[in-house]
């Protein structure tokens, strides 16, 4: 008796064994393992960009849909140093590339994006471009924070900030007391730069050529960088890929070095500046001997 429900309770096993596999499509054994994004674009010789506007790294004219840029520029010269087409393929907000590049919509965040703990933790992050020094900025009449930083951090003051990007880390930790006016994901830089013209928020970080392309296209509700404090942070510009993409962050590393070995960073960098220093080039990573 016992023998027959052992065999019975093993049939019962095998039936739900056999269900479970069909509900899944597919046994751990035969399924596929995904592609990384390294070995798609090597496949294709194609990298796919998501962008957003972000002056003077990125811009599009809002007619013909032509993107330029300093960072347009690099990206370009990165694939033509590795023999790859480069795709533009999304406009996206600076809050949603990180899931896009771990879902594998495209390969790289080509706009480039300032360095931070917070982006580190959900990307690899390159080489730096440059390194972009952001300011605290007020709107061009309000003149409370010149020369005090620390009357930033209260709670009658609110920081216009893009949902998940590295403005909102920096607010968070720097100006834990002040109020925060967060713009969804997709919202872009202007988005946040309207905040504060229209009186919603009275801060915003950004580094100083933002604020004149802002004020170039903005002539009526401008703002200008807070004067007589230093910058809050001087960040590294980089090229995100996916988080454990690591042989296509090494691709960009390369590429980045070559580039910037043999002038052509410097040289469009050179371009774009429309303030003095607005970009802080990246130094040279060795000290060249004079002859004996």
């Amino acid at each position: 008796m016992s023998n027959k429900l052992s065999i019975f309770a093993l049939a019962i096993a095998l039936l739900a064994l056999g269900a479970a596999v069909t509900r899944s499509g597919s046994s751990p054994e035969t399924s596929e393992p995904k592609e990384s994004a390294f070995n798609r674009v090597m496949r294709t010789r194609t990298l796919r960009c998501a962008y957003a506007t972000w002056p003077p790294f990125l811009m599009m004219d809002p007619n013909t849909k032509k993107i330029t840029g300093a960072n347009y520029e690099i990206m370009e010269a990165i694939g033509r140093t590795a023999n790859l087409k480069i795709e533009w393929v999304e406009e996206l907000g600076f809050g949603l590339f990180p899931d896009n590049l771990r879902l594998g919509k495209e390969d790289a965040w080509c706009t480039g994006s300032r360095a931070s703990t917070a982006r580190a933790q959900r990307t690899e992050i390159s080489s730096p471009i440059a390194f972009s020094p952001l300011y605290a900025c007020a709107r061009e009449d309000d003149t409370r924070f010149d020369g005090n930083s620390k009357a930033i951090n209260a709670d009658t003051v609110t920081i216009s900030i893009i949902d998940g990007s590295t403005i909102e880390s920096v607010a968070k930790t720097t100006f834990p007391k002040a109020k925060i006016y967060t713009l969804p994901e997709m919202a872009d830089l202007a988005q946040a730069f309207d905040a504060v013209a229209l009186k919603k928020a009275d801060i915003i970080f950004s580094d100083e050529d933002g604020v004149v392309a802002y004020n170039k296209f903005n002539p009526t509700k401008r703002l200008r960088r807070v004067t007589g404090i230093p910058p809050l942070r001087t960040l590294a510009v980089v090229f995100p890929v996916a988080k454990g993409e690591w042989e296509l962050r090494d691709l960009l590393n390369v590429a980045i070095g070559e580039l910037q070995g043999d002038g052509t960073i410097d040289g469009i960098l050179s371009q774009y500046e429309a303030t003095p220093n607005a970009i802080l080039h990246v130094a040279k990573p060795y000290i060249a001997r004079r002859p004996e």
